[in-house]
C-alpha cells in the first residue's frame, strides 16, 4: 500500500457517513472490546443487513476485521492499518495537511524556556513580519504574539 490509489479508496469508503460514523464507534472501544453487528446497527440506527454491507466495505480496506464469539461476528478497528493510511496519506500529501496549529490555552500554559511547537509557516519567519491573519490561524486571538515574547524574555 503506496499508491494514491489505495489512498482514493479509503477517503471514499470513509466518504460515506454511514462508514464514517461505523469507523467512530469502533475507535471509541478500549483494546479488545469488539462490537457485534447488531450492536453497531443499533448504534446507527440502521438494519444490520446494512451495517454488514458497509463493514464488508471497511473489511476490503483492511480497517476492521471481524471475529466470531459465539454465534455472532464482533468487530474490531485495525488500528495499524488506520495509521498505514495516515502515513501514506501524509507522505503522499504532505506533513503540513496534517498539522493543527496551536491552541491559545497551550501557548498560556507553556514555561518560558519552551518554544510554541506550531507548525505553521509562521514559525520560520521573524514573529514581526506574520500578518494578523497567520497569528490567528496559528496562536487564535491574542492580543500579542506568543512567539515574540518569547523571543523577548528569550533576551
Amino acid at each position: 500500500m503506496n499508491d494514491p490509489h489505495d489512498l482514493a479508496r479509503f477517503f471514499k469508503a470513509l466518504g460515506d457517513e454511514t462508514r464514517l460514523r461505523l469507523v467512530a464507534l469502533l475507535a471509541q472501544q478500549r483494546p479488545g472490546e469488539a462490537l457485534c453487528v447488531g450492536r453497531l446497527a443499533t448504534e446507527l440506527q440502521t438494519t444490520a443487513s446494512n451495517a454488514s454491507q458497509h463493514l464488508r466495505v471497511l473489511k476490503d480496506l483492511g480497517l476492521v476485521r471481524g471475529e466470531r464469539r459465539g454465534y455472532s461476528l464482533h468487530y474490531f478497528l485495525r488500528q495499524e492499518q488506520l495509521t498505514a493510511y495516515r502515513d501514506l496519506a501524509r507522505a503522499l500529501l504532505g506533513a503540513e495537511f496534517f498539522a493543527a496549529p496551536c491552541q491559545q490555552e497551550e501557548v498560556n500554559s507553556m514555561s518560558s524556556n519552551q518554544k510554541c511547537e506550531c507548525t505553521q509557516p509562521e514559525k520560520e519567519r521573524n514573529p514581526q513580519e506574520c500578518t494578523p491573519d497567520q497569528i490567528r490561524e496559528c496562536h487564535g486571538e491574542v492580543e500579542e504574539h506568543p512567539c515574540e515574547a518569547e523571543r523577548q524574555s528569550d533576551r
